[in-house]
């Protein structure tokens, strides 16, 4: 009878809190975040955004892997712009793709996303932007600090973020 009791309360609690089918996101306000904005939704063009984010891997993996503030990580990127807009450069040109393109540092709006069932808020956030061509395509994102992104290759089914609940796992030690 106890456990009915427990596992009815905690069910009224579950629907009235965190029975929702999607979550939002707050970014922390110590947060950088990195976009990569293809110049349209063209095939190609998506494909030549994808291959620059491969080429820029490069400096970016190795600054997430040693910067451990954000004022290194800040620092260490502002140090690199020019590498990596060499890299965005070069690559372009081996794609055959002699667009314009911007490497920015600062603040930048972000609009809204929605990414496996949580929310993102949008707003304006320190970040890394590359913008290619007009920059009216689907764009690639993430957090580069605290590094919730890994910029190795595409994700894989078996690479899905799995959010849990307090309340399911408390109900599901009980029901054990």
């Amino acid at each position: 009878m106890k456990k009915a009791v427990i596992i009815g309360l905690l069910l009224i609690l579950f629907v009235n809190i965190g029975g929702k089918a999607s979550s939002s996101v707050i970014i922390p306000e110590d947060a950088i975040r990195f976009r990569i904005i293809a110049n349209s939704n063209q095939k190609k063009d998506q494909e030549t955004k994808l291959a620059v984010k491969e080429a820029l891997s490069e400096v970016i993996n190795p600054i997430l892997l040693h910067g451990k503030t954000k004022g290194q990580v800040k620092t260490m990127l502002e140090e690199n712009q020019s590498l990596m807009e060499t890299l965005v450069s070069k690559k372009l040109e081996e794609e055959g793709d002699m667009q314009s393109f911007q490497v920015e540092y600062g603040m930048h709006y972000f609009p809204e996303k929605e990414y496996q069932g949580v929310t993102y808020q949008e707003g304006d956030y320190e970040s890394l932007v590359v913008k290619l061509g007009k920059g009216e395509g689907d764009n690639f994102w993430c957090v580069l600090f605290p590094p919730l992104c890994l910029l190795e290759g595409e994700k894989t089914e078996s690479e899905k973020v799995e959010y849990t609940s307090l309340i399911e796992e408390i109900i599901e030690s009980i029901l054990k």
